[in-house]
């Protein structure tokens, strides 16, 4: 019998649910807290860490020292015509790396807890801090230093949308707020509406003698500052440089404020199934018995992550997987260095390296729309070699995969000579990179493997802790989602509707463990739909068990989708915005996993079109409308129309679709389209238009 990485601890509770597992190695018990810890609470976790590795580097970060502009023509086709166009590109001059030892970011930490007590906030008490902020060291300085006064935190997304942001705001009633100087100008409204912002935090200084990018930096930072003040005089503005100095001096006078394990720590924002966003709330013991399910498996032994690795960091950390690896890092004893999507790459720098030539990590941590570029990119420039050279490329690819396969040695020697270049592209020492929150294809993880490193994966929600599973690296496997963290016990439960049965060993993935949320806040409708009186958690996610039980995804339950850069969409709230539209009768809102947006497959109004056509000169009198349906220039007026209705909705990014499919079918449930409820049926819908799907997504990219 193979090897089993989980074991049954317990008979299945009926004949619709398989029994639950856990990690083999917790099958006394899930683990609490990471090995060798004495932690309960964030705040203890982090003072260990800091304490145990003393002077090696923590963090890392680079400042920007200036922005060029550079304008370029580009060809674009206006009309159907070639027609040169003016763009203005943006490229980035950065520092060296600057780092903190663990040592200095334990004295920050605390200088800049006292500095927000000092400010008026109360430690222990209903005050939160709200982050509205990109990924940065300073980032985690703030959450960190919250922790030290018992002050929770609300996190958003720097990309959330006004509403989603004030939402989150007045949800919770946050007290104060770490924001970017960059996004300053997207709180106007907010601070309108959320009375109970008392104090501001902005990133950097704002100093008049900042001549960045032609003083533009300086001054969209002031203007913002000086109309917050006018619309809000009540609200204190600090620079987390005054807090932290404000807190130094106040040594002796303001001391730690110590959590408890089940006080809250943080409330994450995530997408609502409809509506607005939901908080997750997370308390101390979710957050420390998450960083113990991963310690589980990737552990702080050298042939793990140890103290010698270089953990690049540039996810968003308001996303519950790049915050639980970045605080495992601390565990590791390794150095994280910050990044920007932005000055990752060569490409969009001036006098200075990308982020991951200078970084040279040896961890890399990415979601699938970052794995795809790089693939994509690499194939690029392989397509480029002269035709011998490929040939040389692919004959070393496939022979490594073989050798790599059938256990022959010197595959990995093979690579090192071969791949030499791709590798230097990625800093030239990468040991494993991990993919998270969202689903990537067999073909990304397999071509990365064996260029590069062992891509390893990883499944988890915001509500477990980023926790469910991570592939071992001593079990290495394509196309799972991996081991069971030693955190939780699983079971898998029947969808009958889906034709998914326990007894194949598939279901519903089933979730329970101190990793888990106790509650959406302020929202018991939504915590009764998603968690058990007993403690189970029902993650919506399809999966299987393999013959080594390990979890393989295979579908979703819910229509709230990941797409590829790993941010959920709500199918339903987009179909209820887009429906809007004069032009539809009915959508059906398809988001595919392994892309970045959605499309919209509808039912068109006929007569809405017909008017539309004929305003273009499309449509003659006596045509049928139903003819131009694949005419270009009729569906880009449509697509832009559906955008305009979206944007005036408060839809934004990724919920923007990126193309249409007409159906010239109307939905009833005489052809079974949609259910007497209405409700759609998506499967069948999306069936009947697969190939034009496929093309629209191949067209686009």
């Amino acid at each position: 019998m193979a090897a089993q990485y989980s074991v049954p601890v317990g008979p299945a509770a009926n004949e619709h649910e398989t029994a639950p597992r856990r990690n083999a190695a917790a099958k006394k018990a899930p683990v609490t807290r990471p090995a060798g810890m004495k932690c309960s609470t964030i705040y203890e976790y982090a003072v260990e860490c800091f304490e145990k590795n003393a002077d090696r580097k923590c963090m890392g970060w680079r400042d920007i020292v200036d922005v060029h502009r550079e304008k370029k023509s580009v060809t674009k086709k206006v009309d159907g015509k070639d027609t040169q166009v003016e763009k203005e590109w943006l490229f980035y001059e950065l520092t060296s790396y600057k780092y903190n030892t663990y040592r200095e970011l334990n004295e920050l930490v605390h200088d800049y807890g006292r500095g927000l007590v000092k400010v008026g906030l109360k430690p222990a008490s209903e005050d939160k801090m709200h982050i509205f902020a990109s990924t940065s060291h300073k980032w985690m300085k703030t959450y960190l230093a919250t922790q030290s006064q018992a002050i929770p935190v609300v996190t958003a997304y720097d990309t959330l949308g006004e509403k989603g942001l004030i939402h989150s705001m007045v949800q919770t009633e946050s007290r104060a707020m770490f924001v970017d100087n960059a996004l300053l100008s997207k709180l106007f409204n907010a601070v309108q509406k959320a009375t109970n912002l008392k104090f501001l935090i902005y990133s950097d200084a704002i100093d008049p003698e900042d001549k960045r990018d032609g003083g533009k930096n300086y001054k969209s930072a002031v203007d913002a500052v000086a109309k917050i003040k006018e619309l809000r005089p009540d609200i204190k503005i600090y620079s987390m440089d005054e807090v932290v100095e404000l807190g130094a001096k106040a040594k002796g006078e303001i001391e730690p404020h110590p959590p408890k394990s089940d006080d809250l720590s943080a409330i994450m924002y995530t997408s609502g199934s409809t509506g607005d966003p939901k908080g997750v709330v997370l308390k101390h013991y979710n957050i420390v018995a998450g960083l113990g399910g991963i310690s589980t498996i990737i552990s702080n032994r050298p042939e793990h992550v140890s103290t010698t690795d270089r953990v690049i960091a540039f996810l968003p950390l308001a996303h519950i997987f790049e915050l639980a690896f970045e605080l495992i890092t601390f565990y590791w004893g390794a150095t994280l260095g910050y990044a920007n999507v932005k000055t990752l790459t060569d490409a969009s720098v001036r006098n200075c390296q990308g982020d991951i030539k200078e970084f040279q990590p040896t961890i890399m941590v990415g979601v699938a729309a970052v794995w795809e570029n790089v693939r994509k990119g690499i194939l690029s420039q392989i397509n480029k070699l002269p035709a011998l050279t490929q040939k040389v490329f692919w004959t070393g690819y496939y022979a490594k995969l073989k050798m790599k396969k059938y256990h022959i040695p010197g595959g990995d020697t093979l690579g090192n000579v071969l791949f030499k270049k791709v590798r230097e592209a990625t800093g030239g020492h990468l040991r494993f990179i991990l993919n998270g929150g969202s689903p990537l294809s067999r073909d990304a993880q397999e071509f990365l493997t064996n260029l590069i490193c062992p891509m390893l994966i990883g499944y988890g929600l915001t509500e477990t802790m980023a926790n469910t599973t991570i592939l071992h690296p001593d079990h290495f496997e394509y196309a799972i989602a991996g081991d069971i963290v030693g955190s939780i016990t699983v079971k898998l439960v029947d969808v009958e509707e889906l034709g998914y049965f326990a007894k194949n060993g598939q279901g519903e993935v089933w979730i329970r463990g101190d990793c888990v949320t106790p509650e959406y806040y302020k929202n018991e409708e939504e915590t009764k739909g998603s968690l058990t009186e007993d403690g189970w958690f029902k993650s919506g996610d399809i999966a299987e068990w393999t013959p080594r039980g390990q979890l393989k995804i295979i579908d979703r339950k819910k229509n709230l989708v990941k797409t590829l850069n790993g941010e959920y969409i709500a199918l339903e709230k987009l179909e209820s915005v887009y429906r809007s539209s004069p032009f539809v009768q009915n959508i059906c809102i398809y988001a595919d996993q392994t892309k970045v947006k959605p499309v919209g497959i509808i039912v068109p109004n006929e007569s809405a079109i017909a008017e539309k056509a004929t305003k273009l000169d499309l449509l003659k009198d006596g045509e049928d409308v139903s003819n131009l349906y694949q005419n270009s220039k009729l569906k880009n007026e449509l697509l832009q129309d559906l955008w305009k209705t979206a944007k005036s909705q408060g839809l934004n990014g990724i919920e923007l679709i990126q193309g249409i499919v007409i159906f010239e079918e109307e939905w009833t449930p005489q052809n079974g389209f949609v259910t007497s409820a209405q409700k759609l049926q998506r499967k069948k819908i999306l069936e009947a238009v697969k190939d034009q799907v496929d093309e629209l997504y191949s067209k686009s990219s």
